[in-house]
């Protein structure tokens, strides 16, 4: 967004300047002027969606300025300056249409508010401060930074969440998958940007364990009407999941109750992942709600029936013929010894996981007359014809990782994330995340993050860059997220970095 600056002294233009470049780069001063006429001149240029302009001026004053130049751009908004003195100049200027005024010497907080305020309304500044949210969800969510950085205030804090983490099941791999799979998070990405206001925030970001989490907030102070809107969002996730489950990739929609701060959030979400082993029993490509997950967990062998069918999967994806073997022995163990009493509801979810995520039994409709040991059955004639006479391709899990570090290593300035690389190499996101902290010691984020923290301290050092053009080569594109970041692994701002290497 378009700002210019119009200030007598020196000092304070550069004082607002420096302050602005601060609270995001997503702002842009487009010019500078020390008068009431240049001011004009500026602003019939370049348009603004702001103007910051003292009141008092030589050649002109702010007030005559401000006047003419909202005939000159109608769409500008206009911030005033003033001292203590001026307040019958600052009353002119609201009934004017003045947007805000700050008391001199400007306070940083206090300007940060005033732009948030006048540009709340325009969607290029809804869409900025929504990738600001992003940007720092992901970061509390993988561990990068703390609520220490928050006010009390803050939306992390005191705003109201829900979440849904997104598991996919399917026998489609590589290409057709990973094709699927982004068309299906460019859908969630164009519905949240139609329902974006000010007052709520939407984000997809990847979690620790590679999955990735879909998230709504809003804040009640800031419109009423916001919650029904992120509650509707989420209402609707199942329906844009159909359309998938119909080419083959069942989604299913994994969701936190209301939660109120991030803290409770992150909470639910976690357990959320402890739990998505259970939509094996409970049925795929559906939403499960929280309290749902949480009843199903109580249900005698659930966990352990739906972990094995995980396993299964898992194993016939490598091809570990023994492994394979062994979970469907365990798995008959528990159907058939009479451990568990299935519901109909719960053999009609195993079986569309069998045929959807194993692609076993599709050959038939769900008969809720069919015996259990039927799918013992079917489970032991797929290995035997697909399995055993196939080369194992379990994967040598050192090279796997190798292949993970040298790829960070020439790419860490681009935007990645592990479930891409997974799809590249051919594994699932939450077993390449797990072998990967396994093999490192160090989650897959933070190891990016710490290379790319170490990039930016060599940029520091060796080069006269600005701070935000380090940050862009290094993969970020917001000098705000950036430096947060910065802050959290150096204890110290970039700046402060450099002057002390000096």
């Amino acid at each position: 967004m378009k700002l210019i600056i119009a200030d007598d002294e020196n000092l304070i233009r550069a004082s607002i300047r420096s302050m602005v470049q601060d609270v995001e780069s997503s702002w842009q001063i487009v010019g500078e002027g020390a008068n009431g006429e240049e001011l004009l001149e500026l602003v019939n240029e370049h348009k603004p969606n702001v103007a910051i302009i003292d009141i008092r001026m030589p050649r002109m004053n702010g007030l005559e300025a401000m006047r003419l130049g909202k005939a000159i751009s109608p769409c500008t908004k206009w911030i005033i300056l003033s001292g203590f003195s001026d307040f019958a100049y600052v009353q002119e200027a609201l009934q004017l249409g003045a947007s805000d005024y700050l008391l001199k010497p400007v306070n940083p907080l206090d300007l940060e508010r005033a732009l948030t305020n006048t540009a709340k309304h325009n969607k290029e500044f809804i869409q900025m401060h929504n990738q600001q949210f992003e940007n720092s969800l992901f970061a509390l969510c993988n561990g990068l930074t703390t609520l220490k950085f928050e006010e009390l205030d803050s939306v992390y804090v005191q705003g109201w969440f829900i979440g849904a983490v997104c598991i996919f099941d399917t026998t489609k791999t590589g290409k057709s998958l990973s094709d699927m799979t982004c068309a299906f998070y460019d859908d969630l990405r164009e519905r949240m940007k139609g329902l974006l206001v000010y007052g709520m925030n939407f984000a997809m970001v990847s979690l620790p364990d590679g999955e990735c989490a879909v998230i709504g907030s809003w804040d009640p102070l800031r419109g009423f009407d916001c919650r029904e809107q992120v509650q509707h969002f989420f209402d609707e996730l199942a329906g844009i999941a159909e359309p998938y489950r119909q080419d083959g990739l069942a989604i299913t929609i994994l969701q936190t109750g209301e939660c109120r701060g991030f803290d409770q959030l992150n909470a639910q979400l976690v357990q959320l992942g402890e739990w998505s082993h259970l939509r094996v029993v409970h049925g795929i490509g559906q939403r499960i709600r929280y309290m749902e997950l949480e009843a199903e967990a109580q249900v005698p062998d659930s966990s352990k029936i739906s972990l094995l069918f995980c396993a299964i999967k898992q194993h016939m994806h490598f091809r570990a013929y023994l492994n394979y073997q062994t979970a469907v022995g365990e798995l008959e163990g528990l159907l058939l010894a009479g451990k568990r009493s299935s519901s109909a509801q719960t053999r009609q979810a195993i079986h569309l996981y069998m045929v959807q995520a194993l692609g076993v039994g599709g050959a038939y409709a769900y008969d809720s007359a069919r015996p259990e040991s039927e799918v013992i059955r079917e489970l032991r004639e797929m290995g035997e014809s697909k399995l055993r006479e196939i080369k194992p391709r379990e994967p040598v899990t050192a090279d796997l990782i190798e292949q993970v570090v040298k790829y960070l290593e020439k790419h860490y300035m681009d935007d990645i994330g592990i479930g891409s690389i997974a799809q590249q190499l051919n594994v699932s996101a939450n077993y390449l995340s797990m072998l990967f902290n396994k093999k490192t010691g160090t989650p897959f984020v933070k190891y990016l993050t710490n290379i790319r923290m170490l990039r930016a301290k060599e940029l520091l050092l060796n080069t006269n860059l600005q701070v935000k053009q380090i940050a862009e080569k290094v993969g970020y594109y917001s000098t705000r997220h950036f430096t947060k970041l910065f802050v959290e692994n150096c204890s110290s701002y970039p700046s402060d970095y450099r002057k002390s290497h000096v």
